[in-house]
């Protein structure tokens, strides 16, 4: 996967052997129940694969990501609406994205979407689309999300980007899509038959430690480029220096505490879900969870400057391993997710004041 790396970011999205490996190891469908051909696999489990396909490359690990959270988001569909998407197995692209606005309004010919959305990640492979909306009912319109197929829609191709360059995060349009009332999904609350623990957990928060880990997976592989050779990072054969090896050994063991954080919450939000029989019993510190992942994509960031400018003037050509690890994760580091207003939630919730506007 490493070694793809450059063709990734270069193709602007991931090409089809990569695609096909992904799938292959079941990639595309890491936290769908496995009653329906998913990987089931528990949040520690979900976050530890992020992290170990970030440290090879991070715009795989995202669209991983994305994927992973979609099956998440359809366990609110209508069951009959879920199967019929998994009807040729669990292995469907599904792109998903709440970065835009549009409409559900019905019509003599019954019910049509039509808006905007960016940051449809992988959405060139993508065969469904999850996407947030507001549904006209009457006077008043109600927050929603809606699946629709994404031949449906017209796919802008705008991402020349900073970082995440091989995602593919395109911005889609719809007009006039048809839809039906199986298609939409409350953004709270309802579950399916398809739901899984992860559905019992906050959203947000629990996306944001996805988040987290990969840009923790990113951060690492960036040391990784400095420490080992076969990357391809450029050693120096003089003694180590002292000043050097103690900022690496500070920077690494920052890393490391972000990393055991994220891990705690994780577990700690797990078991809260796994342990109780209703969908309302657990109580799970989400603010907490947010905050944690914030503070790892800070110390993400942190990591991945600090080797960038470790590594010399070498690091100033794009073809650099190091430079695209640095705009990596100051893309993720800009996901509405692990806004650095989380900790001023964080920091109302332990305090016991009042909680102010949410972030």
């Amino acid at each position: 996967m490493a070694r793809a790396a450059p063709r990734i970011e270069e193709s602007g999205e991931l090409p089809r052997d990569v695609l096909h490996d992904l799938d292959e190891h079941g990639c595309l469908s890491l936290a769908a129940d496995r009653r329906y051909g998913g990987g089931g696999l528990a949040l520690p489990e979900l976050l530890r694969t992020l992290r170990r396909l970030a440290r090879a490359d991070a715009s795989v690990a995202w669209n991983v990501m994305v994927w992973a959270q979609s099956h998440i988001t359809m366990a609110r569909l209508p069951i009959d609406t879920y199967e019929k998407v998994l009807g040729p197995g669990p292995g469907v692209p599904v792109s998903a994205t709440s970065a835009g606005d549009g409409t559900v309004s019905g019509t003599s010919a019954g019910l049509t979407l039509t808006g905007s959305w960016r940051f449809a990640s992988a959405v060139r492979h993508a065969q469904w689309l999850l996407l947030h909306c507001r549904v006209a009912d009457g006077a008043t319109e109600r927050p929603s999300g809606v699946l629709v197929p994404r031949s449906a829609v017209t796919i802008e191709p705008d991402w020349q980007v900073l970082g995440l360059r091989g995602t593919g995060s395109d911005t889609v349009h719809a007009h006039d899509v048809p839809v039906t009332s199986g298609d939409l999904y409350a953004l709270e609350g309802h579950l399916s038959a398809a739901a899984t623990s992860h559905s019992l957990l906050p959203v947000r928060p629990s996306f944001a430690l996805h988040t987290a880990a990969v840009a923790l997976g990113t951060a690492r592989g960036a040391l990784d480029c400095l420490i080992t050779p076969r990357t391809g990072a450029v050693r120096s054969e003089r003694a180590p220096d002292p000043v050097r090896a103690y900022e690496l050994g500070e920077v690494a063991s920052r890393l490391d505490t972000a990393l055991a954080g994220l891990k705690q919450q994780a577990h700690s939000a797990w078991r809260s879900v796994t342990r109780v029989t209703e969908p309302s019993a657990p109580e799970i510190p989400a603010a907490a969870m947010a905050a944690s992942a914030v503070q790892a994509v800070r110390t993400a960031v942190d990591t991945a400057l600090w080797c960038f400018q470790a590594a010399g003037s070498a690091a100033l050509y794009d073809r650099s391993p190091v430079q695209r690890r640095l705009r990596d994760t100051l893309a993720i580091a800009q996901h509405a997710n692990v806004r650095p207003s989380h900790f001023g939630v964080f920091g109302e919730a332990i305090s016991g004041a009042p909680p102010g506007p949410g972030p």
